[in-house]
């Protein structure tokens, strides 16, 4: 568990630092030339603004514990990492929060196993997962607001969750003014 803490750490460090670099927008000013003589100086021109800063990036964050708020603008896409024992059979549903007319949309999941094994035996074949995954769930933030998504852990035949977690949302608007 250690060794998935630190990766998410790094992935979330990361996808950060992208978050900060890439929303800057702005552009270098260029290094002052010499100043011109008074005999050879040109026209006056007009002034010249800064370009308006580039789109906030269309993804936020990858959210893996549920204590904090999840912070996201509106148009920006956003993941919930659940764990789960995939060998068990064990599987995250969503159990509320991104219905129709929802201002969170669920654009689906994948599981990431810890381990794969690729056959020797039989090459070619796809390789046998085991042990403990990783849901991903991705969300888009459709409008300002807050949402609660409670997700459940489903075991095979049962027809309740055994456990469930709840992220909070809470999605601002997606403005920038030039």
């Amino acid at each position: 568990m250690p060794g998935y803490k630190r990766a998410m750490r790094i992935a979330t460090a990361a996808l950060l630092a992208l978050t900060v670099l890439g929303t800057s927008g702005q552009t270098p000013a260029p290094a002052p030339a010499a100043p011109p003589s008074p005999a050879t100086s040109p026209a006056p021109q007009p002034a010249t603004f800064a370009p308006c800063p580039s789109p906030r990036p269309p993804f936020a964050t990858i959210a893996v514990d549920p204590a904090p708020p999840v912070e996201v603008l509106t148009t920006q896409q956003f993941v919930i990492a659940l764990r789960t024992v995939a060998d068990g059979g064990d599987s995250w549903s969503l159990l509320s929060g991104a219905g129709k007319g929802s201002i969170v949309r669920s654009d689906g999941n994948r599981t990431l196993n810890d381990a794969a094994f690729q056959s020797l035996d039989k090459p070619g074949q796809p390789p046998q997962t085991g042990g403990n995954a990783t849901e991903l769930w991705l969300f888009t933030a459709v409008a300002p607001g807050t949402a609660t998504l409670t997700f459940g852990l489903m075991t095979p035949g049962a027809t309740a969750p055994t456990r469930t977690t709840t992220y909070t949302v809470r999605i601002s608007p997606n403005v920038t003014v030039c």
